[in-house]
């Protein structure tokens, strides 16, 4: 079994910031962008604000738009757009790929959330501890 384990940050408030480092691909030009990414197990699938999307080549037009919204947790609706990404998981140094899934991930024509690794196709890929003790997240495949 493989796995990486990466430090367990405090946000400014001082609560658990559940960041890793990734590199978001477009499927078919290889354009990508790294970024940090939360770790949501309440997310259904990966999410991404439009900046992320629309830096690596993809669209928000009609034919990529979802007929369902996307009801994050304030319940309000909200456009989604949906493509085809490789989100390669980064090491610690980010300078190494652990792992690559293609993954079909949601877009939100926002920027003010985070990247989110949810569940479908992502994190149902990995046995995810978090250590809060010991600061670590540790995901194995």
């Amino acid at each position: 079994m493989n796995k990486h384990s990466y430090l367990l940050h405090k946000n400014t408030d001082g609560r658990p910031n559940l960041k890793i480092p990734i590199r978001v691909v477009h499927i078919e030009t290889g354009k990508s962008i790294h970024t940090l990414a939360t770790i949501d197990t309440g997310a259904d699938n990966c999410t991404f604000p439009s900046m992320i999307s629309l830096n690596i080549g993809n669209l928000l037009n009609e034919h990529s738009k979802s007929k369902n919204g996307t009801r994050g947790i304030s319940g309000e609706e909200q456009d989604t757009y949906k493509h085809w990404v490789t989100i390669e998981v980064l090491d610690s140094s980010r300078t190494k790929v652990i792992r690559s899934l293609n993954v079909i991930a949601n877009t939100l024509k926002r920027n003010d959330i985070p990247p989110l690794l949810g569940t479908s196709m992502f994190l149902d890929k990995f046995h995810l501890s978090i250590n809060y003790l010991e600061k670590e997240i540790e995901l194995k495949w």
